[in-house]
């Protein structure tokens, strides 16, 4: 989903600081040193310079903007109100045979971003993104 956010944020009018928000969610900030994750007791995977994963995080400081950021967004507003105009966002084939359409999953993929950074931030929670 990381790819959609420029193409579901634009056409919607978002202002710089809201799509920031949303980029930062769904891709992260680099300059958190995540040696820590390769330690005893955290250790969950290897993370440095040696290391093969791809890994991105946001302090617990900036999982709580992002949060509060994410939770101003009306989401459902950015989206095409068509259907084939929402699949085009996707840009993958079949998409117009996602169940309930693809509004309807855009939607349910940022509530779910939304809730998680939500309940991140209540916790104070870091987020560690890593792709391997």
């Amino acid at each position: 989903m990381p790819f959609l956010s420029e193409r579901v944020c634009d056409p919607g009018g978002l202002d710089d600081v809201h799509r920031n928000a949303f980029r930062q969610a769904l891709d992260g900030e680099t300059a958190i040193d995540l040696a820590f994750l390769s330690t005893h007791p955290h250790a969950i995977s290897p993370f440095g310079p040696d290391s093969t994963a791809l890994s991105a995080a946001l302090s617990a400081a900036q999982v709580a903007r992002v949060a509060e950021l994410l939770g101003q967004i009306d989401f459902p507003a950015p989206l095409p109100t068509d259907d084939t105009e929402a699949a085009a966002l996707i840009r993958s084939n079949g998409a117009d045979k996602i169940v309930g359409g693809p509004k309807k999953y855009l939607l349910g993929h940022f509530d779910a971003v939304r809730e998680f950074y939500r309940g991140a931030s209540q916790r104070q929670h870091l987020v560690v993104l890593w792709w391997d």
